[in-house]
């Protein structure tokens, strides 16, 4: 008897992986120094670096649409997002170092992180 992968399996896949992931991150945060940048990567490549201090509204293509990520008064959010549950968007504000957010539909990490700010510019894709 053949057993083939659905698409619910892949999902769960990914949703797994990106829950280690973010689990791997939030274990760290305790470590972390107060980040000052923000890294937005999807299907683990940077696409935008940001520093936390500015004010920014950046849209960001996903693997499955679009989300709208906004930097602004020390913090970042997701306030839109065009993903099912809408779950990266009920994350709510984050800004502090390690902490993330996580749209597992558009494979995109939101993550804040400790940068030496030498060197260090803003990028929107």
């Amino acid at each position: 008897m053949k057993q083939h992968i659905t698409t619910a399996d892949n999902v769960l896949i990914v949703a797994s992986l990106c829950l280690i992931v973010a689990s791997y991150v939030l274990a760290n945060a305790a470590a972390a120094a107060a980040g000052n940048v923000v890294l937005i990567q999807v299907d683990g490549v940077i696409v935008n670096k940001i520093l936390l201090n500015e004010t920014h509204e950046v849209v960001v293509k996903g693997i499955r649409g679009e989300l709208t990520v906004q930097i602004r008064d020390g913090s970042v959010a997701v306030t839109r997002a065009d993903c099912p549950n809408h779950v990266c968007v009920k994350t709510g504000k984050r800004s502090r170092g390690g902490e993330v957010i996580v749209c597992v539909p558009n494979k995109t990490l939101v993550r804040i992180v400790a940068l030496e700010q030498k060197g260090i510019r803003s990028t929107t894709g």
